[in-house]
């Protein structure tokens, strides 16, 4: 399976998410005050990274394992994490 492929089957489970969470491609659209629908419907099929709609996702609750970050986005979670630890330890 290609990278490609296995983004897109990935980027399917947040779909089925959506679904079952009553979120609409419409809804990401309207709440990130967007005018093109193809970067939504691209960035859920796998065909691009729109941090803006994968952060949407995020924040919502959509399971990270379902939107198959970007590398920077990835740093940027492992960069919070150890953050977090340094500040439990005091």
């Amino acid at each position: 399976m290609s990278k490609v492929e296995r983004i897109k089957a990935i980027r399917k489970q947040a779909r089925i998410w959506m679904l079952t969470h009553d979120i609409r491609s419409v809804d990401v659209l309207n709440a990130l005050r967007m005018k093109s629908h193809s970067l939504v419907a691209n960035t859920l099929a796998g065909r691009q990274n729109n941090r803006r709609v994968l952060q949407y996702l995020k924040d919502k609750g959509c399971p990270v394992e379902y939107l198959a970050l970007p590398t920077d986005m990835e740093r940027k979670k492992i960069k919070r994490k150890k953050k977090l630890n340094k500040s439990e330890m005091l």
